[in-house]
Order: C-alpha cells, then structure tokens, then sequence
C-alpha cells in the first residue's frame, strides 16, 4: 500500500475515534469549561490504553482539526456554548492536544459565541497566524451572543493580523468598533451588517490604516454604507444588500475598477429611471459576472444600462414574486430582456419546480450540456406562499405566478429552449400544464420527476391535449425518493427502445418518428429496468412513473407516438 494510502486509512481511524473520545464523554466538563481552566485539564486516555491516532501524521491531524473548526450548518443549534465547540479534541490525548496546541491557525476562527474571555484567548494563542472574525456586538447582551463593545475594541485594537472581518449588530456599535481599528493589518474580507434603520454610515478614513488589501465586501444596512476610496480600489468581490439610492451605488462601484463579481441583493429602494443621467455609463472592465435578486427587474435593467460589461460576462437576475395579476406593470422592463438574451444566442434551457404555492422558473442561454451558473444570461423566479386558486378572468385579482408563465415564455422568446427538466407541478389545472408544453415547442430533451409524469398522466384524463413537443426525441426519468430517504439519493433512469423482443435497458431514447396514436394503456406487468442511486445499481422492479413503458407512453402523450426508433452509441 502507497503511503498516501495509508495516512488515509489512518485520517478515516482518527474519524471513527474523535466522537468516542470526543465531548459526549465529558458533558459535564464541557459545560463549565472556561479559557482558563482549558489549560489545566490533563490527559483523558488512562494509560496502557492502545490508542492508534497517536501514530498519525502531525499534517493528517491538523488537516482533521481545521475539519472540526468549519463553520456551523445554519441548521444547527443557533445557541451553542461559549467555547469553540472543536475543544473536545484537545481531551483525547496528550498527543491531540499538543498538536492542536500547536495548529495555530486553529486557533484563528473567532465565532459570534464566545464570550470575553475566549475571544483574547484565541488570539492569543493563534498568533503569528491570521484571524477571521465574526462577532455581534452590541451594548447589551442579546440572547447571550453578542459583546459588549468595550469586549471586542480592547481584543481588536491592536490586532495586525486579521484576515477577515465580519461585524453585525445596532450601526452606533459597529461605527464605534470601526472607528478605533487603525492599525493597518493585511485584511482581505469586511461584511457589515447594521440592524437599526437611519442615515447613511461612512466609514473613517483612517480603517485598516487607510491602505488595506481588502478584496471582499458585504454590506447590508437600511440605508447605506459608503466606504473611503483607497479601501475599494482593489475589491473584487462587491455585494451590496443596502437599500441604496442607484447613483450613490454606480458611485460606489465607480471607484472598483478591479471588480469581477457584483450581487446586489433585496435592494428596496425606489429606484427611477430619472435617478441618473442617461449617457451615464461606467465601464467596468473585469466585471465578469453581475447578480441581481429583487422582487423587480427593474433594478437589474437600469443597472445592466449604466454599466459597460466586458463581452461574454454573465448576468443573473433572479426576481421574487408572491402574486401578480399579469405582467403588464414590468412590461417596460421586461420589453429590454429579449436584446441581452438573443446576444447570448437565445434561450437553450428551462427548469420548472414546485406549484402553485411555492415554486421555481428558470430559463438560460447556453450550449446543451450548459449549467446555469456558467451561462451568460440567467432569468430565475421564485415564488412562496402564493395564492392557489387559478386567476378570475373577470377579476384584476392578484394569483400566483405559474399561473402567467406561459405569457412569461412568450415575453423572454423560451420558444427556442431544446432542454426542459420538470418536477413537481402540483396544484395545478391541467389545462395549465398543457399549455405550458404548448410554448416549448423547440424541446428535444425531457427530465421529467416521477411526480411531473404522474401529473400529465393525471392530466390527460380531464384534457383533451393535442400534440406538443414535436421535437422530442431524448426522455430521462428522475424518481423521486419517500421521504424517508436522503434527499440527496435520487435514481435517474434513461430509457431506451430496443427492437421487438429485446430486453428494455439502455440510455437516452435516441430517435423518434412521430405518428399521433390513442393514449397508451398502463402495462400489464413490471418490468426490471437497471437504474443507479447513491448505493450503486439496482434491478428491482419500479413503480409505474419510472418504468420503460412509461417512458415510451408519455412520449406517446407529449410527442404523438412512437413510429421508429433505434439505439443511441452515446
């Protein structure tokens, strides 16, 4: 066995022993545990105990223990205790805790939980190495996770090393931390998020020293945050979740002449196409890729014609709707997407999810094998808690959007989308459904979920659909796992039909000769088909919506029917 072999069938040993060893066995010293009394706790494992992590590598441990100091899941407990919750490791052994000891930049992740006295322990015992920060502060204890500001000036102060910096917390608190960080330290990352509403926050002047490499920044406030020019020249990485005024933004990124990525996210405020001059254009050079998520296109719109993007750079505008009563109010805006995507060479791809109530749209441009985050334009629409009753032709009432997205695909020219994936489609009038198949003429790619067949199934009972996707010639089935199992696992299974008598296995369905034929008849047995999930293969015998003579019947429902067909080599 190669040495890399072995240091990771010893990192996967040190794995298996971490929570045996770990905090579950000392609950009670854990919850009065303190910086002070860490340092007097000796070995846990009694002598003559066999203990194979001791064999491993100081580089295969430290790699584990930075494992263990990640970032919490946002689902995990939002009050966790006042310590790092990686200490238990420095109780395994003496080898462990001389390593961790040792591990430096371990000890360099600060986290809003902890309290005074493990914030200066922690930078204290991380130096020379840097130190990422993420503190709330504020002048009074909040549900036990924020510091009192005279806490984090006096552990901050004369700190040189930070990497990076994130403060939340009441404005006054967060301006009076900023105000005394002066000393130049070679941070690269600033996020500030202020909690209470009032007039713009300027940063001082002197921050960081005047000159810090900064190329990360991410303000949320509810007005906005204007920083000195020598800290922006060189930011590359700007997202901007302000309720800021358009021309004090174009401002702003004026000043970023480095700027690859720009997100500007939630922004409310009421932006007017009178708020900048019309031959106000900003060039931005290396701005590759430029996000907006707002419940209006407009702000992307006005954005995308104030600045010169360098060509092929991707835009993303991924726009929140709870309910509307058509299209008619974003007409202007909408009416100066189809020029961006027929640049891009049109719309190639569309994903529709969920139902009435919740759900997702999504349409972009690119190759057939191109993902969405790679494509130069990306339009994606979400809406949640959405009314579910279909719109009242004779009422101006507001409904859910799904019930307007076959106007939509006429509005962004989704005609020309040759790859669709479907999932879910609840809740929805079947006539709806049809007529949503009925703009995607240009389809020749179907991944459908289980759920989406069962629905057109469902549909064709009450609907006297005619043919669509008459390009159709390729269907992937997706099943969609109980809820019992990882949401992770899905089985995708491709079909394909073999000649008369031959065994239903292969991939995609290669080609297909339309000619109009009755709805199929569900079959009268299962058929073993070979399909792959997060186990490996399997054979077992699928339920209706996955097996190969559904594929072939919901051609036979969307396509017209199945004349020719042969085997694909791919």
């Amino acid at each position: 066995m190669s040495s890399n072999a072995g240091c990771l069938g010893s990192e996967k040993a040190a794995w298996r022993v971490l929570p045996r060893w770990g905090a579950s066995r000392y609950p009670k010293i854990f919850h009065r545990h303190s910086a002070a009394d860490e340092d007097q706790v000796s070995s846990t494992v009694s002598p003559g105990v066999s203990n194979p992590t001791n064999d491993l590598p100081v580089e295969i441990l430290q790699r584990i223990f930075t494992c263990c100091a990640e970032p919490r899941s946002p689902d995990s407990n939002p009050f966790p205790e006042v310590y790092p919750e990686w200490i238990a490791i420095t109780y395994v052994s003496r080898h462990w805790r001389a390593v961790a000891l040792n591990h430096r930049s371990l000890w360099g992740l600060i986290t809003p939980n902890l309290s005074p006295d493990w914030l200066r322990a922690l930078i204290v015992r991380s130096e020379p190495a840097p130190v990422d920060a993420e503190l709330r502060v504020g002048q009074e204890t909040v549900k036990r996770i924020c510091l009192c500001i005279d806490e984090v000036i006096g552990a901050l102060a004369g700190c040189t090393r930070l990497r990076s910096l994130r403060l939340v917390g009441p404005r006054r608190d967060v301006s009076a931390v900023l105000d005394v960080l002066r000393t130049p330290t070679p941070i690269r990352s600033l996020t500030l998020s202020l909690w209470e509403p009032g007039p713009p926050v300027r940063l001082p002047e002197g921050l960081f020293g005047g000159e810090a490499p900064l190329r990360y920044i991410h303000f949320t406030a509810n007005r906005c945050i204007v920083a000195p020019s020598q800290l922006l020249r060189g930011v590359t990485h700007f997202t901007s979740g302000e309720q800021i005024p358009l021309l004090l933004l174009l401002n702003a990124l004026r000043q970023m002449p480095a700027l690859t990525h720009f997100t500007l996210q939630y922004c409310r405020a009421q932006w007017q196409e009178t708020d900048a001059p019309c031959d106000l254009v900003i060039e931005m050079p290396h701005l590759t890729n430029l996000v907006v998520r707002a419940d209006s296109p407009r702000f992307f719109v006005l954005l995308n014609e104030h600045l010169s993007l360098p060509k092929g750079a991707k835009r993303w505008l991924e726009l929140h709707a709870l309910a509307v009563a058509g299209w008619g109010r974003w007409g202007r805006w909408f009416a100066t997407l189809p020029p961006i995507i027929e640049a891009a060479n049109g719309l190639k791809h569309a994903y529709l999810s969920g139902g009435a109530k919740e759900g997702t749209f999504r349409v972009w441009t690119g190759d057939m094998d191109q993902v969405c985050e790679d494509a130069e334009f990306c339009f994606d629409m979400y809406w949640y808690g959405s009314p579910t009753n279909p719109p009242d032709p004779y009422l101006t009432g507001l409904a859910s959007p799904i019930f307007h997205l076959p106007v939509l695909c006429d509005i962004l020219g989704a005609s020309r989308v040759r790859n669709l994936e479907l999932q879910g489609l609840s809740e929805l009038p079947n006539s709806l459904r049809w007529e949503l198949l009925q703009k995607l003429q240009a389809v020749e790619q179907l991944e459908i979920h289980s759920g989406a067949a069962n629905a057109l199934y469902s549909a064709w009972d009450d609907v006297d659909a005619p043919t669509v996707l008459p390009a159709l010639h390729r269907v992937r089935l997706v099943r969609t796992e109980t809820a019992t199992t990882a949401p992770s696992i899905a089985a995708k299974t491709t079909v394909e039909p073999q000649p008369h008598g031959t065994a239903v296995r292969g991939s995609f369905i290669s080609r297909i000769m339309p000619s109009r034929s009755p709805r199929p008849e569900p079959p009268a047995h299962m058929v073993p088909i070979t399909y792959r999930t997060a186990k490996g293969p399997s054979s077992d015998s699928e339920p209706l919506a996955i097996r190969a003579e559904t594929a072939l019947g919901l051609i036979k429902l969307l396509h017209g029917g199945v004349g020719q067909c042969w085997a694909s080599s791919s």
